[in-house]
């Protein structure tokens, strides 16, 4: 597989796991009454777009960056013989740096006046998965870099990132309402959408846990996972939210 079919592969995941969870959304929402749904989708597609511009210009960016250290310095890729193991454990460190990455958005106070904006989605559905402050986008693209670099991370690598956390990510925003047993069954391998909820609650000791984008084992690790079954009453948003 080429990196430009991987690419296709990534749009075309991504926006068939947004449409088919926002028909579920439709369907079975968990959040009942939500009004304005095409209104309130509009605005953050509309920052998912300028952030995916920025995005592509900056990756494209560390690419060239990358591609001058790479004959210097293979980094952890260029200890593990068999490709196929080295872009498994490449993908799974890369997921660790995204957890690293998101609990430093909300511990220090800089980083957090631009991730607050994606909190601020008081009805969190699919389309928050995408709805980031640019100077996040930014700040992650320029931090990023050095992670890229010790792992010896291509655009191939990036790109399967991306395809596997995609669909994850937009699931565990959507506002589709779970069975409890799959929702719990889920979360012992992936943040589910009620570990996620309590994440964007806007109660300060709740929304400072369960930080994991793909896999949720870092905040078992790291003793950041909390669940509660009953998430009815959750508010949502940044109301009283302290760092």
């Amino acid at each position: 597989m080429t990196e430009s079919d991987l690419s296709q592969f990534v749009f075309i995941s991504a926006v068939i796991s947004c449409g088919v969870l926002w028909v579920l959304e439709s369907v079975l929402p968990f959040f009942q009454n939500r009004h304005s749904r095409y209104q309130h989708a509009l605005v953050n597609v509309s920052v998912a777009t300028l952030n995916a511009l920025i995005s592509s210009a900056m990756t494209a960016g560390a690419l060239v960056v990358l591609s001058y250290i790479r004959p210097h310095w293979q980094g952890l890729k260029g200890l593990i013989e068999n490709p196929f193991l080295a872009s498994a454990v490449l993908v799974v460190c890369f997921d660790l740096w995204a957890y690293i990455w998101h609990r430093l958005n909300h511990a220090v106070p800089l980083l957090w006046r631009f991730h607050r904006f994606h909190h601020a989605d008081a009805e969190m559905d699919v389309t928050t998965g995408f709805r980031f402050h640019p100077l996040e986008i930014m700040l992650s693209e320029i931090f990023r870099l050095p992670v890229l670099a010790l792992l010896g991370m291509g655009s191939f690598e990036i790109l399967l990132y991306n395809l596997l956390s995609f669909p994850i990510i937009l699931m565990h925003h959507s506002n589709v309402a779970l069975p409890i047993w799959l929702d719990r069954m889920l979360s012992y391998l992936v943040p589910s959408p009620n570990v996620h909820r309590l994440h964007h609650s806007a109660n300060p000791a709740e929304s400072n846990m369960n930080f994991g984008s793909m896999f949720s084992v870092w905040d078992r690790v790291f003793g950041s996972l909390i669940w509660r079954e009953n998430l009815n009453a959750l508010r949502l948003g940044v109301e009283v939210r302290e760092v």
